[in-house]
C-alpha cells in the first residue's frame, strides 16, 4: 500500500489542523536548543558525529537488525512449533526494504529516542498486520484524550499524532523504551544525557579539531638582545603568530630563538579525557568498554571474549531484544510470539560445536538428522536409525545391548 493512499486524511480536516499538537506530547524529547551547538541538533544524526556514539549506536542496531526473526505457537503439550513459513511481519515488515535496513533504523530510534514507531499499512484475513511502514520518531506526538480534546477517539483512548493526522492505538506498532509507569513514552539517550556526556564528547572532539587545525604551538620567542624595547618584542611577537596563521615560513634574527615547549595530548589530558569519554559512552549505551576501544592493554583470550559476547546479548541487547519480541507478539495471534534467533550469535567455533552435537546425541536428547539441520547441512535420510560413531550402522535400543533404560 502506498503512503499517500495508507496515510489519507481523516473527515473533518480543517478541525483536526485547528487542534493540531494541543496537547500531544512529543515522542523525541531532547533538550531546546540553545545550550551548545550540538544541542540545537534534535536529531540523533548530530550525535552520531561523535565516533563513540556512532559506533555504539551501529553495533546495537546491526545486531538487532541482522538476527533472524521466527514466529512460535504454543501447542497443547507445552512446547513451542515454529511456524513456517515466517509471518511478513518478521520475514520483511516493510516492503521493499529488507529486514535488516527496518529493524536496524527501528533499533537506531529505540536507542536514541527510547521509540521505535510504525503505522500498519497491510493486514490479513484475520486482521494481524502484515505490514508496517517504519515512522521517524521525531514526528510522532502521543496523548491520551481527555474531555477538553478534541478528538474522533473516545475519551481515555491513546492517540499518535503523525504528519496532521490522527491515528488510534491498534493502527500503530509502537516499541517503547525505559520509561514511567504509566507514561505513553520511552526515553532514550539523546533526553537522559544530551546536555551531559554528548555535549562533552562533542567539545573535546571539537577542541582537539581546533588544537590540529588551527592551534599556535605552545612556546617562547627568546632574545638574547638586551636593548630590545617593548614595542620590538611586540612587532616581533606579531610577526611570529602571523607566519603561524598563514602556515609560512618564520624569519628570526640572529638575537631571538624559538624554544616549543609543546603541545602533548596526554600532558594536555585530552587523551585521558576523550578515553573517559569513550567510558561514558559506554555506560550509556549498555556496552562493554572494549567494544567502543576504551580499554587498552587488556590481553583477551578466545574464552573472555566468547564470555563478553554472551554478557553483550544478555546484559547489552537483552532488554531491546524483549521489548521488540514481546511488542510484535501482540500483533499476532494470541497463542503465538515473536522471538529473536540468536544462535548465529551465539555460535561457538567448530570443534566445540561438534562437540556438543556429539554429546547430545550420545546422551539421547538430540537427533543426528537435528544436528545436521543445525550446521545447515541437507538431510540424510535414515541417519536417525544409524548407531553413533558408525558410519551406516543402525543405532541399538536399549533392549537390543541389555543395557538399562
Amino acid at each position: 500500500m502506498g503512503l499517500g493512499k495508507m496515510l489519507r486524511p481523516r473527515s473533518t480536516p480543517a478541525q483536526h489542523n485547528r487542534y493540531a499538537g494541543s496537547g500531544f506530547e512529543l515522542i523525541i524529547d531532547g533538550t531546546p536548543g540553545g545550550v551548545s551547538g550540538l544541542s540545537q541538533i534534535q536529531q540523533y544524526r548530530g550525535a552520531m558525529s561523535i565516533p563513540g556514539a556512532w559506533r555504539a549506536a551501529i553495533l546495537i542496531s546491526d545486531l538487532l537488525g541482522g538476527v533472524p526473526w521466527n514466529a512460535y505457537d504454543e501447542m497443547d503439550a507445552g512446547h513451542l512449533e515454529k511456524v513456517t513459513p515466517t509471518p511478513p511481519l518478521l520475514a520483511k515488515p516493510a516492503p521493499p526494504d529488507n529486514r535488516m535496513t527496518t529493524f536496524s533504523s527501528w533499533a537506531l530510534d529505540l536507542v536514541w529516542h527510547g521509540n521505535a514507531v510504525g503505522v500498519v499499512a497491510a493486514r490479513d484475513d484475520l486482521g494481524y498486520p502484515t505490514a508496517v511502514l517504519p515512522v521517524p520518531a521525531n514526528w510522532v506526538g502521543v496523548r491520551r484524550v481527555s474531555e477538553m480534546d478534541y478528538s474522533p477517539l473516545p475519551v481515555g483512548a491513546i492517540e499518535y499524532w503523525i504528519g496532521g493526522l490522527s491515528y488510534a492505538a491498534h493502527q500503530i506498532i509502537h516499541i517503547k523504551g525505559p520509561c514511567a509507569p504509566g507514561a505513553l513514552r520511552g526515553f532514550g539517550v539523546l533526553e537522559a544525557h544530551l546536555n551531559g556526556t554528548l555535549d562533552l564528547a562533542a567539545e573535546l572532539q571539537a577542541q582537539a579539531r581546533s588544537i590540529s587545525q588551527h592551534g599556535v604551538p605552545t612556546a617562547v620567542l627568546k632574545s638574547d638582545n638586551p636593548d630590545l624595547t617593548p614595542a620590538e618584542a611586540n612587532d616581533l611577537k606579531a610577526g611570529w603568530l602571523k607566519s603561524q596563521r598563514e602556515r609560512t615560513v618564520a624569519v628570526l634574527n640572529a638575537t631571538t630563538s624559538f624554544e616549543a615547549l609543546g603541545w602533548d595530548p596526554e600532558k594536555l589530558e585530552l587523551v585521558e579525557a576523550r578515553k573517559f569519554s569513550l567510558t561514558e559512552l559506554a555506560l550509556i549505551f549498555g556496552l562493554p568498554p572494549r567494544f567502543l576501544g576504551a580499554s587498552s592493554g587488556d590481553s583477551m583470550t578466545y574464552a573472555t571474549s566468547e564470555t563478553e559476547t554472551i554478557d553483550l546479548l544478555k546484559f547489552s541487547l537483552g532488554g531491546h531484544l524483549a521489548r521488540f519480541e514481546q511488542t510484535l507478539s501482540d500483533e499476532m495471534p494470541p497463542e503465538r510470539c515473536a522471538k529473536a534467533n540468536l544462535n548465529a550469535l551465539l555460535r561457538s567455533d567448530t570443534l566445540a560445536r561438534y562437540q556438543a552435537h556429539d554429546i547430545g546425541i550420545r546422551s539421547g536428547f538430540l537427533l543426528p538428522s537435528e544436528a545436521r539441520s543445525i550446521e545447515d547441512l541437507p538431510p540424510v535420510e535414515g541417519i536417525d536409525e544409524r548407531k553413533p560413531g558408525v558410519p551406516g550402522a543402525p543405532v541399538q535400543s536399549a533392549s537390543q545391548t541389555g543395557a538399562k533404560p
